[in-house]
C-alpha cells in the first residue's frame, strides 16, 4: 500500500510550531531570557590583544638600542639625563680627547679614515613592578620571578662615548631612524663596497637593584629585537649585559655566525636591509665593545677585525 502523503491541513502544524516559539521568545520575559542565553552560548568571545609595548623598537624614530628595550619593560617613562650627539672630528687624536680613550684602528686598511664621536648617554627610570611582571608573563618567562620590593627602585644606565671611524666611500652621515633608512637613504652603490665603519666604546655602567637580573632582561630584549631563544642565548654567551646594552641591533637580520676575534667570541650578523651595511661583526676585547659594519663581502669581516691591535694583558 503506498505511503499516505500528509494533507495540506496537517502540514500547517509544522509551520505553526516554530512560529509560536518565535512569538513566545519575543513577547514573554522568560522567552527573551532563554533567547539571550541561547545566542550567548553560540557566541565566541572576541580575543583581546596582548602586547608588550616597546616604543624604542617601533615607529619612525626607533633606536634599536637594547638598553631602551630593557627600560621599556620596567617603566612607562624613562628620563634621558644626557642625550648623545654625533660630532665630526679631524683625526684620531681629536677623537681621543673628546671620547676620553684612544681608538684602535684597522691595520689592514691603508686608507685614512674619517672620524666622529658619539658622546655619552645617560638614562634613568623608576621600576614599575606590575609592568615588569606583565612583561615577563607575556614573554613566557614562567620560571622567572622578581620580588615586589623592586617597585619604586631606580635603574640608571651610563653609556660611555663611542669613536666611529669610517673607511672608504661611505654614505653621508644621517640620523639612524627608520625614515632615513627607508625613505631618504638610497641603496648602496658599487662604489660603496669598500666602505667599512668601526665603532668602539667602553662597556656600560649600570646602577640597578640587587634583585633585578639585567642578564635575564637583556635576553628578553634580544628576543623582542627578533632573535629566537637559541640565538639570544648564543648572543649572551659572547656578550655580557654590560657589553650588550651598549649595542644597537640592526633592524633586519638574515642570519648570524659565531666567530672568533683574537680568541674572543664574536657574532657576525648578515643583515637583510637593502639600504644599509650588508653585515655587522660584534665582539668584546677587554673593556671595549666593537661593531664593524661593512657594505662589501662579509667574509672579509673577521680578517679586518683581527688586524685591530688587542689591548695588552695586565701583568
Amino acid at each position: 500500500m503506498p505511503a499516505r502523503l500528509p494533507s495540506r491541513r496537517s502540514g500547517w502544524w509544522w509551520l505553526l510550531v516554530p512560529a509560536a516559539l518565535v512569538l513566545w521568545t519575543t513577547a514573554s520575559a522568560s522567552g527573551r531570557t532563554l533567547r539571550r542565553r541561547f545566542f550567548a552560548a553560540l557566541r565566541i568571545a572576541r580575543p583581546g590583544a596582548v602586547s608588550v609595548n616597546i616604543p624604542a623598537f617601533s615607529g619612525p624614530a626607533g633606536s634599536r638600542r637594547l638598553q631602551d628595550a630593557v627600560a621599556s619593560m620596567l617603566a612607562d617613562q624613562v628620563q634621558v639625563t644626557r642625550e648623545p650627539a654625533d660630532t665630526a672630528v679631524a683625526d684620531s687624536a681629536a677623537a681621543a680627547r673628546l671620547a676620553g680613550f684612544a681608538p684602535r684602528l684597522i691595520a689592514a686598511r691603508n686608507d685614512r679614515p674619517s672620524f666622529s664621536v658619539q658622546t655619552a648617554r645617560a638614562i634613568s627610570m623608576t621600576v614599575d613592578f606590575q609592568k615588569l611582571e606583565l612583561t615577563m608573563r607575556e614573554a613566557a618567562q614562567s620560571g622567572a620571578s622578581v620580588p615586589a620590593s623592586v617597585n619604586g627602585d631606580t635603574l640608571a644606565i651610563e653609556t660611555p662615548p663611542a669613536v666611529i671611524a669610517r673607511y672608504g666611500h661611505c654614505p653621508a652621515l644621517e640620523g639612524q631612524t627608520l625614515t632615513n633608512q627607508i625613505a631618504q637613504r638610497p641603496p648602496p652603490t658599487a662604489d660603496q663596497a669598500d666602505c667599512v665603519i668601526l665603532e668602539q666604546r667602553p662597556v656600560i655602567a649600570a646602577r640597578a637593584p640587587a634583585q633585578l637580573d639585567l642578564t635575564q632582561l637583556t635576553g628578553m630584549a634580544l628576543e623582542i629585537a627578533g632573535m629566537s631563544p637559541a640565538q639570544a642565548a648564543a648572543f649572551q654567551h659572547a656578550f655580557p649585559y654590560t657589553a650588550a646594552l651598549a649595542l644597537a641591533m640592526p633592524r633586519f637580520i638574515r642570519s648570524y655566525d659565531t666567530v672568533s676575534v683574537h680568541g674572543a667570541p664574536g657574532m657576525l650578523l648578515n643583515t637583510a636591509g637593502r639600504r644599509g651595511p650588508t653585515y655587522e661583526l660584534l665582539w668584546v676585547a677587554g673593556d671595549r665593545v666593537y661593531v664593524l659594519s661593512g657594505y662589501g663581502n662579509s667574509g672579509d669581516a673577521v680578517g679586518l677585525a683581527g688586524s685591530i691591535p688587542t689591548p695588552k694583558a695586565q701583568p
